[in-house]
């Protein structure tokens, strides 16, 4: 029973992460759902295994797997049993999702990484922001500077870029 309740507790720290925990530049509670977990105490990682749906605000993961990793919480750095501090890392794998109402990414691998406050995704990644598509390798977002940053590794980063009708309108005639 001990162990069950344990297990629980970390479950509830998935679904009740510390404050410093966001997939969403505006923070908040954060909703999971997956078709599995499974709790790893002693290493402080939660692991959710298939359909993984993360909400929070108006932002939203999607992947086959995300491993979220722990920093000790104040019972664990006492010396107790437990303890799951905020989320340090989430590691998203598979056919990686991240949707904001501003833009649309995806790759094969992304990281949520707390303290940089960045979420970097890579493999082919294709972001959309409107009616502009662009490609590349690796994309990192900067979540607190509003920065993106999208690299094209070997190859180049490609742009189809549509311009509104309101700026081409605006355009001075030759």
């Amino acid at each position: 029973m001990t162990r069950f309740l344990l297990a629980a507790v970390a479950a509830l720290a998935v679904i009740l992460p510390g404050a410093a925990a966001q997939i969403s530049g505006d923070g908040g509670p954060i909703r999971v759902n997956a078709d599995s977990s499974e709790v790893l105490e002693k290493q402080r990682k939660v692991v959710l295994i298939k359909d993984v749906d993360i909400m929070q605000g108006d932002a939203r993961l999607r992947a086959d797997k995300v491993t979220i990793n722990y920093a000790a919480g104040e019972d664990a750095q006492a010396g107790g049993m437990g303890g799951f501090g905020d989320i340090q890392t989430m590691v998203a794998e598979g056919e990686v999702f991240y949707v904001t109402p501003d833009l649309k990414a995806t790759g094969t691998r992304g990281v949520y990484d707390a303290q940089a406050d960045t979420i970097t995704l890579t493999g082919d990644v294709v972001l959309v922001r409107g009616e502009d598509v662009a490609t590349g390798t690796t994309l990192v977002m900067r979540l607190s500077e509003g920065r993106t940053i999208l690299d094209g590794g070997e190859g180049r980063v490609q742009f189809n870029i549509t311009p509104s009708s309101t700026e081409s309108a605006q355009a001075p005639a030759n």
